[in-house]
């Protein structure tokens, strides 16, 4: 899908606006450049699902651990919008969403991410003072050193979350009065 984009510099293409969104690859084989590129981004929020799900039901089957296994698929539903907002932006399907479901988006992600940070800090300290172990025994049940490395990837991905919907939105909001035609006067 081609369209033009008016400013007041004058017309910019597609590839002009997505300069400003993604970093430029002014060091093709920079480690930083290559990190931040859509496709990394794409590849790792996929990890994300993937790693959410798999160790979901392991904890599930193997170690009924129950506050971890929901943290997993919790952290596992964040990485999966993280990775619906960079294939929507790939797809050039993202400035047909609202604003405010980017917000909305937004909002919920920062919400979970310091709710992950305040509950994985309470669980290291809570585990540290039961004097909960790391052995196959101590894992069984409720361990709240597992629950703790959850809580932060919930942390992460809820703040991955918040990142990528405020970038989008601010795409979003930045190109769609661009992309309307020009008033006409009659």
């Amino acid at each position: 899908m081609s369209y033009q984009v008016y400013s007041g510099l004058g017309q910019l293409n597609k590839t002009e606006v997505e300069k400003h969104i993604i970093l430029p690859a002014s060091q093709p084989n920079a480690f930083c450049t290559w990190f931040h590129s859509l496709k990394t981004q794409i590849i790792i929020a996929w990890l994300g699902v993937s790693a959410g799900i798999m160790a979901g039901t392991v904890f599930a089957i193997q170690y009924q651990n129950w506050s971890a296994v929901t943290l997993a698929y919790i952290s596992s539903a964040f990485a999966t919008i993280v990775l619906h907002l960079h294939l929507a932006f790939k797809k050039e399907r993202i400035h047909l969403w609202a604003p405010n479901r980017l917000r909305c988006i937004s909002t919920i992600g920062l919400t979970f991410a310091l709710l992950g940070t305040i509950g994985m800090v309470y669980c290291l300290i809570s585990a540290g003072i039961q004097q909960q172990t790391l052995t196959r025994e101590g894992l069984m049940g409720e361990n709240l050193w597992i629950t703790a490395v959850w809580m932060f990837m919930t942390a992460k991905w809820g703040s991955l979350t918040w990142k990528f919907g405020r970038k989008y939105r601010c795409y979003i909001e930045e190109t769609r009065p661009l992309l309307a035609p020009p008033p006409y006067n009659i």
